[in-house]
């Protein structure tokens, strides 16, 4: 008879589907381009009513987020929807 266990239903650290992305960012690439890395900066940001019009949830995207991730992590979550002017 085999001691194993049965595999986790709950296991630590797993991605969901619908977990955000952060990507690793080159800290000279931040300095020296102009990158386009939060709501505020997307066509797609209502700044009257401060929510996206497609309705993705922008809280992780905004500005002020984004700068702490990144001075925590060097990583950002880019929006794959995001769209410039």
């Amino acid at each position: 008879m085999s001691n194993t266990k049965p595999p986790s239903s709950r296991q630590p650290f797993a991605l969901s589907r619908r977990s955000v992305i952060y990507d690793k960012v080159n800290p000279t690439d931040f300095l020296k381009l102009d990158i386009t890395y939060a709501c505020e900066q997307c066509s797609h940001f209502d700044t009257e009513n401060e929510r996206c019009t497609i309705g993705y949830d922008c809280s992780l995207h905004r500005r002020k987020a984004q700068l702490k991730m990144y001075e925590l992590s060097g990583r950002m979550a880019f929006c794959r929807f995001c769209e410039i002017d």
